[in-house]
């Protein structure tokens, strides 16, 4: 009986050991929208250019800039690398919505045009603020 007892209490406590580690080991994943401030602000604290295109990737946004945002962009810090993120992935999206060519299918934010193509746009990101 002893023997039955503490293999109870063994498996129990490996158990919630494992329930413990699993909800550690998957943190929350940020997927808010990713504002162009935003993207600046980061650069300007010094995120790695990988950091800031992760979190571009997993809010799943896709910006539209204009050639002197772009450019006003570079000199406030965002670095190539993360423009031509945001470049290529434009080119993309492009392809594969073409809906996108429609300027209507895009939401103006903080001066900058967003889009979420296929979980019903960006324009619901910003209702609410």
């Amino acid at each position: 009986m002893g023997c039955l007892r503490s293999n109870r209490i063994w498996f129990l406590g490996i158990w919630t050991l494992l329930i413990l580690v699993g909800c550690q080991s998957h943190p929350a994943v940020d997927s808010s929208p990713l504002t162009v401030p935003q993207i600046v602000a980061m650069s300007r604290e010094g995120v790695p250019a990988e950091e800031i295109i992760g979190r571009i990737q997993r809010s799943r946004v896709i910006y539209r800039l204009l050639p002197n945002q772009l450019e006003n962009l570079r000199r406030k810090g965002v670095s190539d690398q993360v423009l031509a993120f945001i470049q290529n992935s434009y080119r993309s999206a492009l392809q594969r919505y073409p809906e996108l060519r429609d300027w209507d299918s895009w939401s103006l934010y903080e001066g900058y045009w967003y889009a979420s193509p296929g979980d019903g746009g960006a324009a619901s990101w910003f209702e609410e603020e």
